[in-house]
């Protein structure tokens, strides 16, 4: 992310396997992601809190969309990740529901489209394309 000022600022976010896994009753329940957030300014990098997402859920690699100071990508259960990058925290969020009909014909990518989160289904079977715009989701 770059945010627009002089000198340029800039900020890293890597996410990682945790390096130390404590085997409590939570371990069980969630997925859990090493979070590091890296900022021109200081120099360093900034170990934030883990990212608990529930057990079945992982981040796919290929997706990500950056905008609105936000980083998006699609989960392996076919939910959104969002991490806020200003405020350094994550919301987890469900596809439109008709976005699920009929899913497994479909090529599916999370993209900004006209400044708006988007999602375009080609449907490989039929020879079409759907796109379902996220007109205004801000966590919700």
């Amino acid at each position: 992310m770059v945010e627009k000022s002089k000198p340029v600022h800039n900020k890293i976010v890597r996410f990682s396997k945790p390096k130390f896994l404590l085997y409590d009753k939570e371990f069980y329940l969630y997925h859990f992601i090493r979070a590091e957030l890296f900022d021109s300014k200081a120099w360093r990098w900034k170990l934030l809190d883990e990212v608990k997402l529930p057990q079945e859920e992982s981040l796919y690699r290929v997706t990500k969309v950056f905008m609105n100071s936000s980083l998006h990508w699609f989960t392996w259960n076919r939910n959104i990740f969002e991490f806020y990058v200003k405020i350094e925290s994550y919301y987890l969020f469900s596809f439109p529901p008709p976005v699920f009909k009929g899913i497994d014909n479909k090529d599916i990518r999370l993209v900004k489209y006209k400044g708006k989160l988007a999602i375009p289904c080609t449907d490989r079977e039929n020879d079409f394309m759907i796109v379902w715009v996220i007109d205004n989701y801000n966590g919700k």
